[in-house]
């Protein structure tokens, strides 16, 4: 259960009432869910791609979010554009490694961005997560590998890992799954939240990250690095978190969350992504607060 403190309710708050405008550069098989999802938590999605416009948008842009699944040569140099815009505009970025663990081609491009640019957020499933640490993994396709799932004999090492990743390159590290592992620099938490039907629904992943980036002004405006952010009541008092950890906190839970309620009411696949969208949609600061289930590492 998350305490109703500073952090959650003035993210959600401010976001449904600035309205900013997150820039996505994604793939084609989410695009349309990840607009969505971002419409449902108040934020306004534009998902501009050509390299001749990426710039003077992300220029505009509140937050930039690059997803690297069904990569194309225009997307390559799309991101590259719109990463380095971002940057000189001190923008946050969103990074979601999709299919780092499919081929060398985006396993490179990953690194390579990685190494050239500023990132508030790298997310990936555990196995992609891994892969950008260069540690071995067993991805297939899209999907995380089942050796590379989080139990309780290797969560300490895995939240330790993130840990490392995140200070190495100076972000927030968040591996989503049947736990959802977040880490910065100085901690790490693990999100319990979920449902066996969002791996049946194609993109949820895609839009946790979208829904992490339209939270990411929010979280920006009201917390710095040495800022405060109460997670959890089973965490102690005055957590400092990154503004890039506590968005993807949020993100993590009212999908997990949002997930759960839309399982109760659905028949399958097609009615349960209807009920996912219009649960993030009627989510409050209560249910969300109530529900949550967090773990501090």
């Amino acid at each position: 259960m998350l305490t109703q403190k500073p952090g959650i309710p003035e993210i959600r708050e401010f976001t449904k009432n600035s309205a900013p405008l997150i820039h996505c550069i994604t793939n084609p098989i989410s695009i349309h869910d990840c607009a969505n999802m971002i419409l449902a938590v108040g934020a306004r999605p534009i998902m501009a791609e050509h390299p001749e416009e990426v710039e003077e948008i992300t220029e505009v842009s509140s937050a930039l979010m690059l997803n690297l699944g069904n990569i194309t040569d225009a997307r390559i140099i799309s991101m590259q554009r719109a990463l380095s815009t971002a940057n000189r505009k001190n923008i946050p970025v969103l990074l979601d490694l999709v299919g780092v663990t499919c081929s060398q081609l985006r396993r490179s491009f990953a690194k390579q961005l990685l190494s050239q640019g500023v990132f508030s957020v790298i997310k990936g499933n555990i196995s992609e997560i891994l892969a950008a640490a260069e540690l071995p993994y067993h991805g297939t396709g899209i999907d995380a590998g089942s050796q590379d799932a989080v139990s309780v004999e290797n969560q300490a090492w895995y939240c330790e890992t993130a840990r490392h990743l995140a200070k190495h390159l100076n972000c927030t590290v968040m591996a989503t799954g049947k736990k959802d592992l977040i880490a910065d620099a100085e901690n790490a938490f693990l999100v319990s939240n979920g449902h066996a039907a969002l791996s049946g629904v194609t993109g949820t992943g895609c839009m946790v990250g979208a829904l992490t980036a339209a939270y990411l002004p929010g979280s920006k405006a009201i917390f710095t690095k040495s800022g405060i952010f109460e997670t959890s009541s089973i965490i102690p008092d005055k957590t400092k978190v990154s503004y890039g950890t506590a968005a993807a906190l949020l993100a993590a839970v009212a999908m997990g969350i949002s997930g759960e309620l839309a399982a109760e009411i659905s028949k399958g696949p097609g009615s349960f992504q209807t009920a996912l969208l219009d649960e993030v949609y009627a989510m409050t600061d209560e249910t969300l607060l109530e529900k949550a289930r967090l773990q501090e590492f």
